[in-house]
């Protein structure tokens, strides 16, 4: 038994409605049972309820054993003064207010396989806990729940971008660019790119835009990877003294090289080759994304991050440490995708939000339906057990279910999982 199940029962009157009376014995009428309060006060506002003679509007405040009004100070907090009726799945000794008025107390009664079915959902050790009843889930109603995810998933990010827009001034240009620059770390080195992002302001990279090798020192030299290569590189020892004027120039102060996750890594997706793609991408648009938001298409997006490595990348993966043969390192397909759908989409949706601009939402959003779905370890499992993915949106929206929902056992927020709950047994 939880609080939040409690809480579950009566917002969506699963409780008992008819027959109800308080302790005292007085007839209980729910007119309404208010609206859920997600911050600090009363669970639930602006109920309507009448009891024996007398119609209240007020709050109501919801607890598993009524001495938890006493044991969370209610008493004394007048925050909780207009609470009309305080509901409980056991009863003690009385309510009082902090006015040392009596509240009414109502013991909530329900169903038993309602608390049955929930507590088989909880003790589920499977994928998802739900995953023997997903079968009785229609195709439709699963992907409707689908789509409510990936519109809330998109929000989550809206947060970052949010923090973002506090750091830079309300700067769309640099929230872009922090927002991009971390999507280059790919998840392992995300943290240090957005690091990096942040101590170099992007007004900066834009000076240099035009000079690929300017644009490299400045990016390496403040991510703190040249110093191991020096030596007798002349190519590093170029970018060392570039990066030299530069930061005294504009105040800058690098990095520590420490941050940067190198083990167990591809040499690919070495910090070093994303940081000099990044700096090829900014250098090929001259740090201008205008045309992404004005008129964001899937292919322009994946010809925009098509982007190589300038010549001596070509032969090196770190600083200094010649490879054994030269190759192109061209950022993959999907590694581009990723990076559309995981920051520029969210980017653009969030950007059309605050401009109010509901066609530019659409389009963000069209973006990933025509995506192909990514493939990892979440994504493969739910098409093994129940459902596969048509596009990146689905994908998305299937990874955020099981990470915020699933594997907190958010069952009670969950619209399948409440489906389950109130089934029969």
């Amino acid at each position: 038994m939880t609080e939040e199940f409690l809480h579950f029962l009566w917002g969506n009157r699963l409780c008992y409605q008819s027959g109800l009376k308080t302790v005292s014995g007085e007839e209980i009428e729910i007119i309404h049972p208010g609206i859920p309060n997600f911050d600090a006060g009363p669970d639930f506002f602006n109920a309507k309820i009448r009891i024996g003679e007398t119609m209240w509007a007020g709050n109501v405040e919801i607890h598993v054993r009524e001495k938890e009004w006493y044991a969370h100070g209610h008493q004394e907090d007048s925050t909780y003064d207009n609470v009309i009726l305080h509901v409980v799945q056991e009863r003690n000794h009385g309510t009082v207010n902090s006015k040392g008025n009596k509240i009414p107390v109502m013991e909530m009664k329900y169903s038993d396989h309602l608390l049955y079915n929930y507590n088989s959902l909880l003790s589920k050790k499977s994928f998802v806990s739900c995953e023997e009843h997903l079968s009785e889930i229609s195709l439709f109603e699963f992907e409707q729940w689908l789509e409510r995810v990936l519109i809330e998933k998109i929000e989550a990010k809206s947060h970052d971008i949010e923090r973002y827009l506090t750091f830079a001034n309300g700067n769309w240009n640099e929230v872009f660019y922090i927002l991009l620059a971390r999507s280059f770390g790919f998840g392992v080195n995300g943290e240090p790119f957005e690091m990096l992002a942040r101590s170099l302001p992007f007004r900066i990279l834009l000076k240099h835009s035009d000079d690929l090798l300017q644009l490299e020192a400045l990016l390496l030299g403040q991510a703190g990877l040249l110093e191991e290569g020096k030596g007798d590189d002349e190519y590093i020892g170029r970018l060392s003294s570039e990066y030299k004027f530069l930061s005294h120039k504009y105040g800058l102060k690098s990095l520590d090289r420490g941050i940067w996750r190198f083990l167990r890594l591809r040499p690919s997706n070495f910090p070093t080759i994303r940081i000099v793609q990044f700096a090829m991408l900014l250098h090929k648009f001259h740090g201008s994304f205008d045309s992404l938001v004005n008129d964001p298409e899937l292919k322009s997006m994946e010809k925009m991050l098509e982007v190589d490595v300038s010549e001596y990348w070509r032969s090196h993966y770190r600083p200094g440490k010649r490879s054994a043969k030269m190759s192109e390192k061209v950022l993959g397909i999907n590694s581009a995708r990723r990076i559309i759908a995981n920051s520029i989409v969210p980017y653009i949706y969030v950007f059309a939000k605050k401009k109010g601009n509901d066609e530019l939402q659409d389009k963000a959003l069209d973006i990933l339906a025509a995506l192909p779905p990514e493939k990892n370890s979440i994504v493969n499992m739910w098409e093994e057990k129940v459902f596969k993915a048509k596009d990146e949106g689905q994908a998305q929206a299937l990874i955020y279910l099981k990470n915020y929902y699933c594997n907190h056992k958010k069952c009670l927020s969950c619209r399948i999982g409440r489906k389950i709950i109130v089934s029969s047994k």
